[in-house]
Order: structure tokens, then sequence, then C-alpha cells
């Protein structure tokens, strides 16, 4: 998929591979790990999982933990409400997967939780949601109003 990289003066991170654990994240965002395997529960959130089930970020993770921290701090924002926001993304635009088929959508039909964490998936659903478009592209505060009004 994309390869969007990170520079470092000694080496390139690709954005999108998780390669911190979730001691590390947490260390690296200042919030505790409980916080962490939180906003996964509450769908705000997708981490890879090692054969051995151990949680693995990336970048891409972190700056959307950013960005939840930002909403709860600076907005006032619970979970619930940024689960509603998120759930407004027109994934089955952004996708065009649902052309007449709105209804049949349960990203389409619920208002509740973000197509990426709901129990029914969507009718072609990439092998991992992490993989999404729709997920990649939400990565910052900045990218909700965007995301709202593509199309």
């Amino acid at each position: 998929m994309d390869k969007k990289t990170i520079k470092n003066s000694k080496f390139e991170i690709n954005y999108y591979e998780p390669i911190y654990t979730i001691g590390i994240a947490s260390e690296r965002l200042g919030v505790s790990v409980h916080t962490l395997r939180q906003y996964e529960t509450e769908g705000l959130i997708l981490s890879h999982k090692t054969n051995t089930r151990r949680r693995i970020y990336s970048e891409m993770e972190l700056d959307k933990v950013r960005c939840i921290k930002k909403m709860i701090q600076e907005q006032g924002l619970n979970f619930e409400g940024i689960r509603q926001l998120m759930s407004l993304i027109p994934c089955w635009k952004i996708r065009t997967c649902c052309d007449n088929e709105d209804e049949e959508c349960k990203s389409y039909t619920s208002r509740k939780t973000p197509c990426w964490s709901t129990k029914e998936k969507c009718k072609y659903p990439y092998p991992d949601c992490r993989d999404c478009e729709v997920y990649r592209g939400l990565i910052s505060c900045d990218d909700l109003k965007k995301f709202l009004y593509k199309k």
C-alpha cells in the first residue's frame, strides 16, 4: 500500500509499519499502557497484533492518539463524542464501494462507531482495516473536517 516514510539522519521509518511495543508507544505519547488499551477497546485506534498477541503500533497510530488526546483535553470530548464524530466519516464515498447499496452497508447505517470498529465489517473489507484508506487517512484532528466534506 502507501509508503510514507519519516526520514531521520540515520534511517527511514515506514509511517504505517508497526514497530513500537505498547510500552514504548505509551512512553513516547506520555500516556499509560492502560490508556492505549482503552482507546483500542473504545474503537478509536487499531493496533497490530503479533502472532503472540502483543500489541505494536506505527507512527500513524501514535499520531492518531495525539489527536484523540487533543480532542479530550482541549475540546472536552469524551469517547462517545469522538466515536460519533468518527462515525460520520463517509467511508462509503471515500472507498466508492456501495454505489446504490447504502442501506446494506453497516458502516453507512451505524452512527455510533467508526467503520473500522464495527462488529459487522463492510461489504468489501480489507484483510486488515489498518490498511484501509479511511483508517489511514484520518490521522490528525485537522483531517476530520476534510473527510467529512470529501466528495
